[in-house]
């Protein structure tokens, strides 16, 4: 899809997380497509997941974290695969990025969501999603892995 040839934020969205954010979670080491990315250990998956509202003209994002079991992940989509669409998490941990991101006295932001517009650059905004991702999201995946394969 050319850049002239886009004519909502939703496709606008997608452009961008194809061509910024898909390859740079790749980069970080997560595997997946679309808004959907995993790292994978210890028994354990760790997720980000790309949610969005969107208008014709602007769409905001943000992202949420989740891990959980393996196993556990495994047989509640055999099981009821209606579970991972509806947002479910089956018992796992889950924040979302903002609450990950700690200013001050660590204190979270709380809830964060990018905004970009239909049709304007969008490589800053993707830049800080993956800065995000790697200074705070992935320590916080890695960590809850690692806390909850010993558990």
């Amino acid at each position: 899809m050319e850049a002239g040839a886009v004519r909502n934020a939703d496709e606008w969205f997608r452009l961008m997380v194809q061509t910024e954010l898909a390859p740079g979670l790749r980069a970080l080491g997560l595997v997946g497509t679309g808004r959907r990315f995993q790292l994978r250990g210890a028994g354990q998956i760790g997720e980000i997941a790309i949610l969005q509202t969107s208008t014709p003209h602007a769409t905001r994002f943000t992202l949420v974290l989740t891990v959980s079991a393996t196993d556990e992940w495994a047989s509640q989509l055999r099981i009821r695969p209606y579970l991972r669409a509806a947002g479910h998490t089956a018992g796992a941990w889950q924040e979302r990025i903002g609450d990950l991101m700690l200013v001050g006295n660590a204190v979270p932001i709380g809830d964060l969501w990018w905004q970009i517009d239909a049709g304007k650059p969008f490589a800053k905004t993707a830049e800080e999603v993956l800065t995000a991702v790697r200074e705070f999201g992935l320590p916080a995946l890695r960590a809850q892995m690692k806390a909850r394969a010993r558990a």
